[in-house]
């Protein structure tokens, strides 16, 4: 195992991640982190007028504008916590959210890439995770009328971006495949199970098949890069795991979960080695920078707490507890009354290179998606729920 920092030595970067590598589970405030968590995903949406979700809150720069991306995928977080707190207001916030996403779909049922109106062009992984929110609300059955068509339209757009192989070789983004966009195939799987659309199924698995292809005997995935040229991070990372997981809890299929365990596997390893995780992997599993990805983390928790809920696996628990220590570590629940009050950072430090000096929507959500399935978990369910299944 290699490290790849130039010039800063480990003692140095360790030393910068001393506060996260020492949070412990034991002393962690779960609740007080979720309640701050939530108050800031409705606060990033009341800055859009109560309709959508701010990409984030920019330091110095104030909030960003709407992103449909995550707009979407938050709807499934606001119905779980309007579920927990007994509270209709999150469900009747995920109502408004989906409504707006309808108004913004092009007429060829893909979505525009990107916070609204920077991007014109459609994007398979910007729509995808759109369709997961509409398949929440559908499966809710309180979706407004509009909902369950814009579904339809959407999985139709995502299978006509898949080439021969099954890859998704149109409307991506930098035009390079990405074994992520698995995310976008567990949506259209989703779909099909709620619509009794056998075509957007078989076209979803196409992409799982594909996406298999693009791992290696140590567990990594090729083509798996945000950008040309660039690393893995362990955010796509976990988009990847987490995707086939969910595929396999709704299609039962063993390999696929064989390839999830082969991809978690060496993450468990690194975190046991190191104490923490790089943002950015290397294909032989060594680090390749400095900073820390907490969405990456957030997400990894989720993983491995579904992955042991499916196997039984209660080895996976631990790790998945010290990833959510080390995120709530970097949330600032002391400065309430500010803007970045429960956001979680792009990065650690905030300057690190994903989505520096940012906190992103996307990293509260998958930080509040992971505590309430540690709480779930504590109070001793370990299978899916319907909406876990089809959205998150």
């Amino acid at each position: 195992m290699y490290l790849h920092f130039g010039v800063k030595s480990v003692a140095d970067i360790l030393r910068g991640k001393r506060p996260l590598i020492a949070a412990r589970p034991d002393t962690t405030d779960h609740a007080r982190h979720l309640d701050a968590g939530a108050d800031w995903l409705m606060a990033s949406i009341a800055a859009c007028g109560g309709e959508a979700s701010s990409k984030g809150y920019r330091v110095g720069r104030g909030w960003m504008p709407p992103y449909p991306e995550t707009t979407g995928y938050i709807i499934p977080t606001l119905l779980n916590l309007g579920e927990m707190r007994d509270d209709p207001a999150f469900a009747a916030t995920a109502r408004r959210m989906g409504a707006w996403l309808t108004g913004v779909q092009r007429p060829d049922g893909g979505f525009s890439g990107y916070e609204l109106g920077l991007q014109e062009a459609p994007d398979v992984f910007d729509t995808g995770m759109i369709l997961l929110g509409f398949n929440a609300l559908v499966q809710a059955g309180d979706a407004a009328s509009e909902i369950a068509p814009a579904a339809a339209r959407a999985a139709e757009f995502l299978a006509g971006a898949l080439d021969d192989r099954g890859a998704f070789a149109r409307h991506v983004s930098h035009d390079m495949l990405h074994a992520y966009n698995v995310r976008s195939a567990w949506a259209m799987v989703a779909h099909g199970r709620l619509a009794d659309n056998a075509a957007a199924t078989a076209a979803g698995l196409a992409n799982v098949d594909w996406t298999l292809g693009r791992q290696r005997d140590n567990g990594f995935f090729d083509d798996n890069a945000f950008k040309p040229g660039g690393n893995a991070n362990t955010h796509g990372i976990a988009y990847v795991l987490r995707g086939l997981l969910q595929v396999h809890a709704l299609t039962g299929r063993p390999d696929i979960l064989a390839a999830v365990r082969r991809g978690i596997d060496p993450v468990v390893a690194l975190l046991d080695r190191h104490g923490w995780l790089a943002a950015e992997i290397g294909p032989d599993w060594g680090f390749r920078s400095s900073h820390i990805c907490l969405t990456g983390c957030a997400q990894l928790a989720i993983v491995l707490i579904r992955l042991a809920g499916l196997t039984g696996e209660t080895r996976l628990i631990d790790p998945a507890e010290r990833l959510i220590a080390t995120v709530a570590a970097a949330q600032d629940i002391r400065a309430r009354g500010t803007r970045q009050f429960g956001a979680i950072a792009g990065s650690y430090p905030i300057y690190g290179r994903y989505a520096p000096l940012q906190y992103p929507n996307w990293a509260t959500k998958f930080f509040v998606d992971a505590l309430i399935l540690r709480g779930q978990w504590q109070a001793g369910e370990r299978g899916f729920r319907d909406r876990d299944l089809v959205a998150g």
